[in-house]
Parts: C-alpha cells; structure tokens; sequence
C-alpha cells in the first residue's frame, strides 16, 4: 500500500502547496506570499536599523549628563560665594579689631604728645619727665605688639564647611551595606557621599494624581483635603540631592520637608511630632509644635528649589535657585528618627510639582 504524503499548507492562503519553511518562525509558505514575509522582515529590519542608528547618535550627543553637569556648575558657584563671603567676614573682623587697637591706643598717645607739647612751649621739664615719656611710650608700643597678635584659624564648624562631590554609579540598592540599621526594605539610600539621588514619588495622602512614572504629582483637591505625597526612597546616612520644579503652583503656600519612616503612622505637616520642613521659603517647622514664621510666599510658578538631606550632621538644606538662597534645618533624632522619608504637601486644585532627574 502506498504511503499517503500530507503537504503542509500556507499559513496565510491556507493551500496545500507550500513549498518552503521559514527557518526563523519555522512556518511554511507558498512561493507568492514567502516573498511577501521576507519583505516584512525586510521593513522589520529597516525599523530596527533607524532605532540603532537614533540610539547611536543619541549617545555621541552630550546632553546626556547635561542635568548632572549643570549642578555641578551650581555647586561650584555655591562653593565659590561661600569662600568670598567667608573671606569678606573675615576681612571685616580683621580690620574691625585693628581700628578698634589702634582707637584706644591714639586716646594715650595723644595724652603724652600734648603733654610733651606744653612742657615744650613752657620749657618746664626735667630728665624725670623724659624718662617718664620713654617708659610710657615702650608701654603702648608693647601692648600694640601684643594686641596686633592675630592669627587665621579654621572654622570646625562642619555646618559651614564646603562638601566636596563625586560622580559615581548610582546603585539600586544598598541594603546589605546597612546591618546596623534597622530600616527595613531595599530603596534604603545609605552612601557615604554627595549623591545625586534617583528620587521618584510614591504613596500619598488626600488627592494626588502621580503620572510619568511617578516623577509628576499633581493636586486634585482643595485646601482641606490636605493632600501630601511621599518619596519611595530611605535615609539613614551620607548627603543626598533631590531638584524639583513647580509645574504649577495656586495661591496656598506648598510644604517641603522630611517625615521619620520608623512611625508608621498618617502625617499631618502641620502638628506631626515627626515631621521637619519648610512652608515656602523661610517659613521653617519643626515637629511636635509645628510652629511657623510667616513670611513672603516667594515659591512661584517655574521655580526650582533643591532639598539637601544630610544625614551624617542630621539637618536638612532647602534651597530657592531664582533667588540664589538656601537654609537649613537642624533635625532632633528622638523626634524624628531614621529612616528619614521626603514629603511634598500641596494644598490647590492644580498644583503640581515635577522631580527633576
């Protein structure tokens, strides 16, 4: 009996006389359309050739870093008007306490020329007097000699000093590094320098609409809603940069600040016994009080400001780059504890605030 030979079909016409099997997609077709695959393929790979070359010319452009460059241009300016201001204060204490020497010593050298004067004009002096004279004059020349000893010293105060930076590999996680702390979960940050920090938001509280993947927060409700978001990073050690922009911005004053992640609790920014920040620009809080020192709402539309969380001297920076100012926050660890977390209040329909990365 004579074997029966069953011919695939085409895949896309469906007869019986397919001739050849593509050996990637292992199908089979006709003459016609096996010459249409391979022109899809062909159109595929034109596709892939226009990525490659879109990727190729994307990383021979140098805008790549062109973010990180420009605060490292502003960390340069910074560090620059920090010396010149230091040096100014200096150079004022200086010549402050030598005008104020040579004050005091012109009041006893004007007694002796005046007195010397009248002796002159009457001829009324003796070898007594002119000893006297000497000796008084070796006197005021000692205790400017003494007084003019002056010399430069460094200010330990870490608070004032310049942090120098470095560029490294952000890592995505550091938990193994961090057996000492009891901060549990892996967006734990802990390096041990000036790190430009990956920072994108997370869980929130009241209405907050979180979009491109989670690096925009916008407000949907009202001032009563109280709504706040968070970011999805920890802070236990090390100095950490996160820049923002202010998409948009209503007439209620927005809060930037930091929250202790070892309360698991709802935070209010106004009364939290763990929360330390700032309403706008100057208007500091701390927490258990929530105490505020009203001032101009000078955060506007467009502006960009920089949190600064250092970690290792437990305080907080905030810094208004139109403005060219920054402040700082001392930060108590019984009331606010590691793991620090950031936190954003916005308090208008349509406010909005973008991390920049």
């Amino acid at each position: 009996m004579a074997s029966v030979i069953i011919k695939k079909p085409c895949v896309q016409c469906l007869k019986g006389g397919g001739v050849t099997t593509c050996d990637g997609c292992q199908q089979t077709f006709c003459i016609k359309h096996i010459i249409e695959h391979r022109q899809e393929l062909a159109i595929q790979l034109d596709n892939v050739g226009q990525e490659h070359d879109i990727f190729r010319r994307d990383i021979m452009q140098d805008n790549l870093a062109h973010s990180l460059l420009i605060r490292i241009d502003e960390w340069e300016q910074e560090s620059i008007t920090k010396i010149q201001v230091t040096a100014a204060a200096a150079r004022a204490d200086l010549r402050h306490f030598i005008d104020q020497t040579k004050s005091e010593l012109k009041v006893s050298t004007d007694k002796i020329t005046n007195e010397i004067q009248s002796c002159r004009e009457l001829d009324d002096f003796t070898e007594t007097d002119l000893s006297r004279w000497v000796q008084e004059v070796k006197e005021l020349r000692k205790l400017l000699e003494t007084n003019m000893t002056m010399k430069i010293v460094e200010d330990e105060n870490t608070s004032n000093s310049i942090h120098m930076i470095k560029v490294h590999e952000q890592q995505l996680s550091c938990a193994s590094s961090v057996s000492n702390e009891t901060a549990a979960g892996n967006n734990i940050v802990c390096q041990d320098m000036f790190t430009f920090i990956h920072e994108k938001f997370c869980n929130f509280l009241g209405k907050i609409v979180l979009t491109e993947d989670g690096l925009l927060a916008t407000c949907s409700g009202t001032y009563w809603d109280g709504s706040t978001v968070y970011g999805t990073r920890l802070y236990v050690s090390g100095t950490h940069v996160i820049h923002f922009r202010i998409e948009s911005k209503g007439s209620n004053n927005l809060f930037f600040g930091i929250k202790s992640d070892a309360h698991d609790m709802p935070v209010q920014t106004l009364n939290s016994p763990y929360v330390y920040g700032w309403w706008e620009f100057d208007q500091a809080i701390e927490s258990v009080h929530g105490n505020r020192i009203h001032n101009d709402r000078i955060i506007r539309t467009g502006d960009e400001v920089t949190m600064i969380l250092d970690c290792d001297n437990r305080q907080i920076h905030f810094e208004h780059h139109r403005i060219n100012m920054m402040i700082q926050l001392p930060i108590e660890l019984q009331k606010c504890p590691f793991p620090w977390r950031i936190l954003i209040t916005l308090r208008s329909i349509g406010d909005s605030i973008r991390i920049l990365i």
